[in-house]
Formats: structure tokens, C-alpha cells, sequence
């Protein structure tokens, strides 16, 4: 188990480093969309970007989830192969008949989201990146699946180093905005899937499988509408929030959102990238269940002390990146928004006992449930509270779904989760965020300084109160005498 646990954390280790990568750009670009970019214009591309995201989940079938599944307990090299090739192929076929139905209708697309027809080309752009986007989720998962975190990480961190300096020319020096920016992306993404061309001619068997594909399309379809769900618990209140309101209250929400992000991006999209083909493997094994669990310990408390460190720093992380001060708004929100991906992580961890069991049909009914609780408290709460009502909604519709899927995947593959640490964390990181509040704005130096030792009492109480067990302090205590530099011994 204890190896299990290394090999999970060295590869979400190397995954972080490459998505802190694409965090660091994301915050370079950040004075240059600020500058260039209205509120307004921000807002706009907020909804390009999770239209993007909508028509890469319904349109990808979740199919790589599938094949990293079959993948796993599959023994055969050809079959394999043959396993990839199928995957590919049907995305390829199908993703490229319906983006070039939707590429017709561009116009009227652009006339339904913006009123203007002149914005079809955003549409354009969009739909290809799509297209490329979808096919580049095969290769990128056998990369995971061999556990290749180094090239994966190497190839995502060109891409976006491609798209940063993309953005670079196309916004400050050929003015293009909007379109700039998502034709950056398309660049990026097309740059990518010609460097997974050799990783997909190597593992593919020209042997279409059909039946495989039936019984492939049986696990991921569910996974299709809890994959939608998530996205719309994610982003379908900016529309709720531009039916409301306007396009700068969009943009100041998708701020907060992107800061709260970090542990998205950061945590928990490291960890899963490292941890599913993982989890796959170990399945069935002696051991798992105890792995399982312990993993959701060491996870949650990464996932609170990410939370409280973003909720603290919020403020001074917009005030360095971004210039506009009508941004700085935004830091009010990434607190309530960053305790959402805490229950976003957790979920993560307990939505994959459907997984081992092939009943993914549970994840989307809690799912999909959760986003029915979700509309229902935006459309309640934006029109009285503004975007705070978002805000609550999410959290509210996140601890629902965690608690459903709890109680619900004990039913059918009980791994023993213990909350009772985890809840004390949490009421911890909680206590000293509100403490935070009380520190007098004197300097900013002076300011961090405080906050900075706020956060390092987060561990060291959780230490006094018995948050970690005696085996796990011995293995601390050793990974710091390893770590330790070796006394010189007397001559």
C-alpha cells in the first residue's frame, strides 16, 4: 500500500508541476487580459470558454475514461492496441460529423449568445478546437495509463507556453481580443495533437471493434450527463448570472472562479490525472480498500490547507495581476468559492466507487440532481444577493452531492471513509480564515507576514489535537531525516 501511496503522490507531484505551469501563465496573462479586456469582454469569453468545455464533454463521450477502464485489465498488447484505435477512431468520426453540422449554423450562434452576427467567427475557431481538443484525449490518456507524467507534463507545458506567447501577439500587438485568444487556443491545441501523432501510430491495430465499443459506450454514456452536470454546476450559473444581471458581474464571478480555481487546476486535476489509472489497477488487490482510504485523508487535508492558503492571499493576488481595480471585487467571493472545490475533491474520491463497480449510472443521477438543487438556489438567490448567490448555490449543491455520494457508493463498495478528521480541518481552516479578517491593513509586507503565520499553525494544530496517527508521524519522521542533510562526523 505504502508504495501505492509514493507512486500516487510522485506522479501527482510531477502532473502539479506542469499544471502549476499553466496556473503561472494563466496569471501572466491576467494584466494583459485585464488591460486589454473589459469586464464586459471578459464576461463573454467566460461563456466561449464553457461552451468549448460543454461541446468537449458531450462530444468526447467520456470514451477516454472508458479506455483507460478496459485499458487496465487488458492483458494483450494487440488487444490493446486494438482497444486504442477504436477509441480514436469513433471519436474521430463522430466529433468531426456533428462540429461540421454545428459549423453551419455559426451565425446564429453568434446572433443567440452576443446579438451579433459579426462574432460567428469566434464560433468557427471554436468548433475546431474543439474537434482537436476531443482527439487529443487518447493519446494523452495512455501517456497516464503507462505512466509517462514526464512527457505528458512536457507536452502540455509546450503547448501552453505555444498559447501564451500566441496571446502575447494577438492581444497586445494585433489588438484581436476576443478572437485572439481562442485562436490562440486553437493553434495550441492542433500544435499538441501533431506530437501525439507518433504516441497514437505506435498503439493503434487497425481492428475496429464494435462490440467493445457497445460495452465501452455502456460505462461512459452515464458518465456523459454526471461530466455535464459537473460543468454546469461549474459554469452554468454565469448564464443564470448574465440573465440577471450583466456581462461585468460575469466577469468579476469567473475572476473569483478562476482564483478559487487554482486548487482545480493544481490539486485536484494533478491528483486524478496520477491517481484513476492508479485506482484502476489496484481494484480487486489486497489492500485497496485501506488505500482507498487513506488516500481521501491525505487528499482532503491537501485540498483544505490549498483552500485556506488561496482564501488568505485572495486579496493580494488580485491586487499584484490584476490592474484594473473593478477586478479586485473578485477577492471577496474566492473564499466561499474555494470551500466548493474542497467538496469538488472529496467528491471526486468517493464518485469513483461507481467506477470499480461499473455503475457509473449513479454518478449521474447525484449529479445531475445536485445541478437541479443548484439552478433552483441561483435562480432564488442572484436576483436577491447578486453574484453572492451563486456563490452559496455552489457550495450548497457541492455538500449535497458529497453526502449523497457517500452514503450511496457505501451501499454498493464500502471503503470505510472517515469524515471526523476531515470535518475537524475543515472547522479549523475556517477559524483561522475569520481570524485573518482582524489583521489591521497597515503594510503590505506586515499584512502577508500575519496571513503567512496564520497558515503554518493550520498543520501544527491539527498535530496537537491528533489529526495524524502514529504510523503516519513515523513515516513523516523519516521522509525529514531523509531530507536532512548527513552530519559531518568528527575527524
Amino acid at each position: 500500500m505504502l508504495d501505492r501511496i509514493k507512486t500516487t503522490a510522485k506522479h501527482s507531484i510531477i502532473y502539479s508541476f506542469g499544471n502549476l505551469l499553466t496556473k503561472i501563465i494563466g496569471l501572466i496573462l491576467l494584466p494583459l487580459y485585464t488591460s486589454h479586456l473589459s469586464t464586459s469582454d471578459y464576461g463573454m469569453l467566460g461563456i466561449l470558454e464553457v461552451t468549448a468545455q460543454f461541446l468537449i464533454i458531450v462530444l468526447g463521450l467520456n470514451i477516454y475514461q472508458a479506455m483507460m477502464r478496459w485499458y487496465a485489465e487488458t492483458q494483450s498488447e494487440l488487444e490493446r492496441k486494438s482497444l486504442v484505435f477504436t477509441s480514436f477512431a469513433s471519436l474521430f468520426v463522430l466529433a468531426g460529423i456533428i462540429l461540421s453540422l454545428l459549423s453551419l449554423f455559426q451565425k446564429q450562434a453568434a446572433i443567440l449568445f452576443f446579438d451579433n452576427s459579426s462574432f460567428s467567427i469566434y464560433f468557427a475557431y471554436l468548433f475546431i478546437w474543439v474537434f482537436l481538443e476531443i482527439l487529443n484525449t487518447i493519446p494523452l490518456s495512455l501517456l497516464r495509463l503507462k505512466e509517462k507524467s514526464f512527457l505528458y507534463i512536457g507536452f502540455i507545458s509546450f503547448k501552453f507556453v505555444v498559447v501564451l506567447s500566441l496571446n502575447v501577439y494577438f492581444i497586445a500587438y494585433r489588438n484581436m481580443g476576443i478572437k485572439g485568444i481562442i485562436l490562440s487556443q486553437l493553434l495550441g491545441s492542433l500544435i499538441l495533437f501533431i506530437m501525439n501523432l507518433p504516441i497514437l501510430l505506435n498503439n493503434f491495430k487497425l481492428k475496429f471493434r464494435f462490440q467493445l465499443l457497445k460495452q465501452m459506450f455502456a460505462f461512459s454514456f452515464p458518465l456523459i450527463f454526471s461530466s455535464i452536470s459537473v460543468m454546469l454546476l461549474a459554469m452554468g450559473d454565469r448564464f443564470i448570472i448574465k440573465y440577471f444581471l450583466d456581462y461585468s458581474e460575469v466577469g468579476i464571478y469567473s475572476l473569483a472562479y478562476k482564483i478559487a480555481g487554482v486548487i482545480n487546476v493544481f490539486i485536484i486535476n494533478s491528483f486524478s490525472l496520477s491517481f484513476l489509472p492508479i485506482a484502476y489497477k489496484a481494484f480487486n488487490t489486497e489492500g485497496a480498500r485501506e488505500f482507498y482510504k487513506k488516500v481521501f485523508k491525505y487528499f482532503s487535508f491537501i485540498l483544505i490547507f490549498s483552500a485556506l492558503a488561496l482564501s488568505l492571499f485572495a486579496k493580494e493576488i488580485l491586487q499584484i495581476f490584476a490592474r484594473n481595480p473593478a477586478y479586485w471585487e473578485a477577492a471577496n467571493l474566492a473564499p466561499l468559492l474555494t470551500l466548493a472545490f474542497v467538496f469538488k475533491g472529496t467528491q471526486y474520491i468517493l464518485g469513483l466507487g461507481f467506477h470499480y463497480i461499473k455503475k457509473t449510472k449513479y454518478n449521474a443521477y447525484i449529479v445531475m440532481s445536485g445541478v437541479v438543487l443548484n439552478f433552483g438556489f441561483n435562480f432564488l438567490l442572484i436576483p436577491v444577493i447578486g453574484i453572492w448567490g451563486a456563490a452559496v448555490a455552489t457550495i450548497i449543491s457541492g455538500l449535497y452531492i458529497t453526502v449523497v455520494y457517500y452514503f450511496k457508493s457505501k451501499k454498493y463498495y464500502d471503503v470505510g471513509y472517515k469524515f471526523g478528521k476531515v470535518l475537524e480541518a475543515l472547522t479549523l481552516a475556517v477559524i483561522i480564515y475569520l481570524l485573518s479578517l482582524f489583521i489591521p491593513n497597515i503594510a503590505l509586507g506586515w499584512t502577508i507576514l500575519g496571513k503567512l503565520i496564520l497558515l503554518s499553525m493550520f498543520p501544527l494544530i491539527l498535530l496537537t489535537i491528533g489529526f495524524y496517527d502514529k504510523q503516519e508521524l513515523v513515516f513523516i519522521k523519516k521522509i525529514i531525516k531523509k531530507r536532512l542533510p548527513n552530519k559531518q562526523q568528527p575527524l
